[in-house]
């Protein structure tokens, strides 16, 4: 397999404004227009006031089922070490992933070469919003991991990883701690990859329980903050 650059391009700057712009056009704005139609329905102050207390309910409920929905993303991982602990988080359902490959299906597609490796990577990853990476005890060594991981990255598309050697795998149970991946993948400057995505370690006495929590918040948050 031919080496890959383990350079990526640069980060962006986000403005905080953003941020503020967004707050304004789900809550703000339905409070605002539905003061206005409340004073026509019921004139004088307690109209405005009526109206725009519905318009913020409204505008808070809908950011809250934006959020609510299920968005789709890609998992990264070691496939011969964690495919079973990979799995776990799967059925946690509140997330939309890439389909499952069985232990033959990917062996074959190995055998097939490695620009069938990248095609399959490139349709499977191609309109996810999000790559999850599920570190294992050896996912940072994998050089088809850091291919994602730069191929992500320089897509413009959110990042984020999580530990979960702590996963108990039905064959070997729980496994070491491995290295963050985003380590090995560097800017221009030698800053790491690292720097700029984040990477969580659930506690290990309720690793599962805190992933199935915390999975569609930390993936929205990659969204909302990505560097890149």
């Amino acid at each position: 397999m031919t080496k890959k650059k383990t350079t990526v391009k640069g980060p962006k700057r986000i403005p905080d404004s953003n941020k503020e712009n967004t707050r304004f056009r789900n809550i703000a704005l339905p409070a605002f227009l539905g003061a206005v139609l409340g004073s026509f329905l019921v004139p004088g102050i307690g109209g405005v006031a009526l109206g725009g207390a519905i318009g913020s309910v409204i505008g808070s409920t809908s950011k809250k089922d934006k959020k609510m929905a299920k968005v789709p993303v890609f998992y990264s991982f070691h496939f011969d070490n964690d495919v079973m602990r990979v799995q776990q988080i799967r059925n946690i359902g509140s997330i939309e992933g890439n389909p499952p490959t069985t232990p033959n299906e990917w062996e074959q597609l190995k055998r097939t070469g490695a620009k069938a490796v990248e095609n399959w990577i490139d349709q499977n990853m191609k309109y996810k919003r999000c790559i999850v990476v599920l570190i294992g005890s050896h996912t940072a060594e994998r050089p088809w991991v850091k291919h994602e991981i730069i191929k992500a990255w320089n897509s413009g598309k959110a990042l984020l990883g999580i530990h979960i050697h702590n996963l108990k795998c039905p064959r070997t149970g729980t496994s070491k701690k491995g290295k963050n991946p985003f380590d090995q993948v560097t800017f221009k400057d030698g800053t790491k990859l690292s720097s700029v995505i984040p990477c969580y370690d659930p506690n290990s006495t309720r690793a599962y329980n805190e992933i199935s929590e915390n999975l569609s918040a930390w993936i929205n948050h990659a969204i909302q903050n990505k560097a890149n």
